[in-house]
């Protein structure tokens, strides 16, 4: 059991947990249960409009993935509701159909049938997969869905940390770096597997993750965290990728460190989460129209594309859950600032009170570039995953969000 959450008034938390209740449970969840499924061709549409009709039957697969987890998740975690268990093996069944190449890897993209729609495969959509599937496996009691996800865990480990020509912005170069993404998502990945069935293979992937977090991408001398960096951490300032801040990727993996930290009893490592938490804010803040900027530079010359002021959904869902967190944790004041500020932007800005959900891309002055609620990228994860993980931890003194419980758990064959 994690030690107790008590950085967070009472009164604030009782009314910051019934917000977020109101968000994931009122809005979030039957907006999904009631426009994502394809019940003709089988899983879930990735192409959804602002009132919730589909405008393309294109289905991206590390999206079906991550709504298997997050219902599953649900299941799990909140209430044992049968249509959840449903809609989570709706999909699965689509992507266990179709999404697997003969190789044991994963299109990216299907056409609404389930036919490979494009020939780029994702190392991010087979770790979403095997969240899935392992969430699923304990959700419905299947073994073998359990056993898959771990052999698939087995093979994607050794291609994580590999030196990378291809930065953030997707062209290859003639230079190697170490992409923090890789780090982020073992994170992920070993974070969801340690809660279903904790084990020194688990911790150990987290171990690994932190370190070359802090060790090679963190750089408390610049005070910055740098997305890109050679593959020994050595900063390749020379180059506008090696200067590149991504804020949404470091406060992401910063929540997933303080977590770690937390339930560790790191108190060092729990204290360098926050610091990138807090630099990550300070280099991307809006200062004049609020909000956090999508991608940034460590000395503000021009790294990213034009478009890279505009505020993201889920840069503010990842905030939100690292604020909370490391209030509640340490009890910090300035975290407690930086937490209304953020929350005060998000709640006031992306909500969608017409068509329910909310928006995902807002221009730097927050107005709404385009009204979709769902387009191979926005799905039912980053917003879901953050609204629950705090309402989790502000539901009762001591309950954080790995508190364990009493279900049955798959075996660890």
């Amino acid at each position: 059991m994690n030690p107790p959450v008590s950085g967070i008034p009472t009164e604030r938390a009782a009314k910051l947990r019934e917000e977020y209740r109101a968000a994931l449970f009122d809005d979030f969840v039957p907006w999904w249960e009631e426009h994502s499924i394809d019940r003709e061709y089988g899983g879930y549409y990735s192409c959804l409009g602002r009132d919730g009709r589909a405008y393309a039957g294109e289905k991206f697969t590390w999206m079906l993935a991550r709504q298997i987890w997050m219902f599953s998740h649900l299941y799990n975690r909140h209430a044992p509701r049968p249509e959840w268990l449903e809609i989570a093996w709706h999909g699965a069944r689509f992507l266990l159909d179709h999404a697997f190449s003969t190789d044991g890897r994963m299109h990216f993209r299907l056409a609404r049938d389930g036919r490979p729609r494009a020939a780029g495969q994702s190392i991010y959509t087979e770790c979403f997969a095997a969240m899935g599937l392992a969430e699923l496996g304990r959700a419905s009691g299947d073994h073998s869905l359990w056993d898959r996800a771990v052999e698939m865990v087995e093979r994607i480990r050794p291609r994580l940390g590999r030196p990378d020509s291809t930065p953030l912005l997707g062209y290859p170069l003639d230079v190697q770096f170490h992409l923090h993404a890789h780090d982020m998502i073992r994170l992920t990945v070993a974070s969801v597997f340690n809660e279903l069935q904790p084990d020194r293979q688990w911790e150990d992937d987290l171990t690994v993750s932190a370190r070359s977090v802090v060790d090679r991408h963190w750089k408390p001398e610049l005070h910055v965290f740098l997305e890109n960096v050679a593959p020994d951490g050595s900063p390749l300032l020379d180059l506008p990728e090696g200067r590149m801040v991504h804020p949404g990727h470091a406060i992401e993996s910063a929540w997933m460190l303080i977590d770690v930290a937390h339930r560790r009893g790191d108190k060092s490592l729990l204290a360098t989460a926050v610091e990138i938490v807090l630099s990550s804010l300070e280099r991307s803040w809006d200062t004049e129209y609020g909000g956090l900027c999508y991608l940034t530079s460590l000395d503000g010359t021009p790294t990213n594309p034009p478009n890279a002021d505009i505020k993201l959904w889920w840069t503010h869902a990842e905030t939100l859950c690292a604020l909370l967190l490391g209030w509640a944790y340490t009890g910090r004041s300035d975290l407690a600032a930086w937490y209304d500020r953020v929350h005060d932007y998000v709640f006031a800005s992306f909500p969608d009170p017409q068509h329910g959900e909310w928006y995902g891309y807002l221009n730097r002055d927050g107005s709404v570039i385009f009204t979709a609620k769902a387009d191979g990228r926005k799905g039912f994860f980053h917003l879901p995953r953050a609204l629950f993980r705090g309402y989790r931890l502000l539901s009762e003194p001591g309950t954080g969000p790995l508190a364990s419980d009493n279900r049955s758990r798959p075996p660890n064959n």
